[in-house]
């Protein structure tokens, strides 16, 4: 299979493209087939568990969990607004 120069490894047709470096535009790695099984392996132990907390109960939660968020809450919002100013 022939590649015609305009469409060759390497080169780009978009200005900024064009303007990179070549070892920019290499191509990306491949992986190992030991990898690419063990990536789906882990993908399907993933569909397979259930990763979801149980529901809350809002009658368990305390005075003291809502403290707790508040405080957290208002640091964030403090730390965002310092970093904005």
């Amino acid at each position: 299979m022939t590649m015609s120069p305009s469409t060759a490894y390497g080169t780009a047709r978009h200005p900024f493209r064009a303007q990179l470096p070549r070892h920019a535009l290499r191509e990306l790695p491949r992986h190992e087939p030991e990898v690419l099984a063990a990536m789906k392996r882990a993908e399907a132990l993933l569909r397979e568990t259930d990763i979801r907390s149980e529901p809350v109960n809002l009658r368990q939660i305390s005075m003291q969990d809502l403290r707790d968020f508040l405080i957290a809450y208002c640091a964030c919002f403090l730390a965002v607004m310092v970093f904005i100013a």
